[in-house]
C-alpha cells in the first residue's frame, strides 16, 4: 500500500448512503401541504445533489433549473427540515459494503471525513442511527461554510481538519460535483458507479477510477494506484 494519500473524503448521499426514499417522503410531505401532487423517488433521484435547498426548489417548480431564492422557498424551508428530520432514517440505507469497507479503511490508519453538500444537523444523526459515525474525524456539510461543492472549499477544510495534505488525500463520490471539488483542491477523485450522478461519466470528468462497489475501494487502495 502507498505510504501516500492516508485520508480519504466521501460524500454521503448517493456514495455511502441510499437516502432518496426518506427525500422523497419529506418532499411529499411539504407537497402535500401545499396542495401539490406527490413526486416518485426517480425524480427525487435527478434532483439531489447540490443542497437540501435546491432539492426544494427543483421538487416545488418541477423544474430541474428552478431557482432556489424565492419566497416560496423561504416558506417551505423550515416545514421541510422538520419533515425531513421526522423521516431522516425511517428507509435510508447504506450501499453493500460501506460499514466493512470503513472498518477495514479505519483500521489501516486512513483518517477518513464526510464532505456533503446535506445540511449538516442531519449528516451526525443520519451516521450514527447507520452505525458507522465512529469512523469519521470530520463531517462538513452544506452549511458548514459559506461554499459548497462544487466549490473546493469544503474539501479543503476537511482536508485541514484531519490534518491531511492534498498528495495524502482521496475524494470518493457518486457527482460532477464531487469530481470538480477534488481537483479544484489539489485532490485525486475515485467515482462510484451507481448513486445519482444523472449519467455522467466521472472517468471522463477527471476521476482516476469509478469503482461499481464500495469494497472495490479496498483493493484498489491496496493494489496502489499511483
Amino acid at each position: 500500500m502507498s505510504e501516500h494519500r492516508r485520508g480519504i473524503l466521501f460524500d454521503l448521499d448517493g456514495t455511502l448512503v441510499d437516502s432518496v426514499p426518506d427525500l422523497c417522503a419529506a418532499v411529499n410531505d411539504v407537497l402535500a401541504q401545499r396542495h401539490r401532487a406527490p413526486l416518485n423517488e426517480a425524480e427525487i433521484r435527478d434532483y439531489v445533489g447540490d443542497g437540501a435547498r435546491v432539492l426544494l426548489a427543483r421538487a416545488l417548480k418541477r423544474d430541474f433549473n428552478a431557482d432556489p431564492v424565492t419566497v416560496e422557498i423561504d416558506q417551505a424551508w423550515e416545514p421541510f427540515m422538520a419533515a425531513y428530520a421526522t423521516r431522516l432514517c425511517e428507509h435510508s440505507r447504506l450501499y453493500p459494503d460501506v460499514a466493512e469497507t470503513l472498518q477495514t479503511l479505519h483500521s489501516e490508519g486512513y483518517r477518513l471525513g464526510v464532505v456533503t453538500n446535506k445540511p449538516s444537523r442531519f449528516i451526525a444523526p443520519l451516521l450514527e442511527r447507520l452505525g458507522i459515525q465512529q469512523h469519521f474525524g470530520v463531517l462538513v456539510g452544506g452549511d458548514t461554510l459559506a461554499q459548497r461543492k462544487p466549490d473546493p472549499a469544503p474539501v479543503r477544510h476537511g482536508m485541514a481538519q484531519l490534518e491531511l495534505r492534498t498528495s495524502d488525500t482521496v475524494m470518493v463520490g457518486d457527482s460532477l460535483n464531487d469530481v470538480r471539488a477534488a481537483q479544484a483542491a489539489g485532490c485525486v477523485v475515485i467515482g462510484v458507479s451507481y448513486g445519482y450522478n444523472r449519467g455522467v461519466d466521472l472517468k471522463q470528468a477527471g476521476a482516476i477510477a469509478v469503482i461499481d462497489g464500495m469494497a472495490d475501494l479496498v483493493h484498489y487502495l491496496d493494489a496502489g494506484y499511483t
